[in-house]
């Protein structure tokens, strides 16, 4: 089940006024001896302004991207990440950025997305020491506290000095949990204007669904960073406001393998060795890939589709109360 929650935080924010927005246990490691640079302390700089902030901070995949990988640490609990751990999800994330690149070139567009290559001197690779706990679990309600320095975490690296090393205005963020939980994606929303800007996907280190201890796949991180470029959940559940009981049906029958569907093998495992997924035109249409799709005429509502781009739906984000926000696979 995975999660793009930004409905949510808007919600809480009308409650509350406040900005907002889901663990396992893992036994303590020894810290690694050669971590990546330290994050500075959350400043929550200046939001950049954008020409009516659309997309949020990441855009569409026909324009240069960048990927700033941040390993959480909580310390309080011994859950940190080794070495060891972070080589594996960089690898995950390679595997995943590789695997969108070759679907993205059969829709005749070149992906062009920097990220985390390992070496000692990437500039896309920092540690970060939590001050809020981590909970994880199947649920993956991470606390509003912890999604406010993550907010004020992605803001503060964000930096005029990052977008013009990679000549690029669009940078998200991978963020990575040392727990089992859900892995989610805070995505930002047409109608949020400034507000929520920065994109960043949570991904955990281990897969909260399977009974062993088991790290994420590939694919659950490709599906997450496929929400960044505004590509909708298309399984039952999915709080995108044009996908509903029908289109699932639909998207089960016609394309079973598309990856906004499901990140699992069709016997339900995770795989780790390649990313046995696709784009399907109808995902492909949603992010911009393609101009239409062949559900128009069967489905309406996806005329109404901005690629890229999430909206509520309804006359605001109160009308998805009480069930915005959780999005699963």
């Amino acid at each position: 089940m995975k999660k793009h929650l930004a409905v949510l935080m808007v919600l809480l924010v009308l409650l509350c006024g406040c900005a907002q927005r889901h663990t396992t246990r893992v036994m303590p490691e020894m810290p690694s001896v050669e971590d990546p640079a330290p994050t500075p302390e959350p400043t929550q700089e200046p939001l950049p302004q954008t020409d009516g902030a659309l997309y949020g901070s990441v855009g569409l995949l026909e324009e240069p991207t960048v990927l700033v990988s941040v390993y959480l640490n909580d310390a309080a609990t011994g859950s940190i990440w080794t070495r060891e751990a972070r080589a594996a999800a960089r690898q995950s994330v390679a595997m995943a950025v590789d695997w969108l690149t070759e679907q993205v070139d059969s829709y005749g567009v070149t992906a062009d997305i920097s990220y985390d290559d390992g070496s000692d001197t990437s500039p896309l690779s920092y540690t970060y020491s939590l001050r809020s706990r981590l909970r994880g679990g199947v649920d993956s309600e991470e606390s509003n506290a912890f999604l406010n320095e993550m907010d004020a975490l992605c803001a503060t690296l964000d930096t005029a000095e990052l977008r013009a090393q990679y000549g690029t205005d669009h940078v998200g963020f991978l963020l990575f949990l040392p727990v089992s939980g859900t892995s989610f994606t805070m995505a930002h929303y047409a109608e949020d204007g400034t507000d929520f800007y920065h994109e960043y996907c949570c991904l955990y280190r281990y897969d909260a669904y399977v009974s062993d201890p088991e790290p994420e796949s590939p694919a659950t991180f490709a599906h997450e960073i496929l929400h960044l470029f505004g590509a909708p959940d298309l399984y039952e559940g999915s709080s995108d406001p044009y996908v509903d009981g029908a289109l699932t049906a639909y998207v089960q029958q016609t394309y079973p393998d598309d990856i906004m569907l499901s990140t699992y093998a069709e016997d339900g495992s995770n795989l780790y060795t390649s990313i046995d997924k696709v784009i399907s035109p109808l995902t492909a249409y949603c992010i911009g890939l393609a101009d239409s799709c062949p559900e128009l005429e069967q489905f309406p509502q996806l005329a109404d589709v901005e690629p890229g781009a999430f909206h509520y739906g309804g006359s605001g984000p109160q009308d998805l109360w009480p069930d915005s926000g959780v999005v699963t696979v």
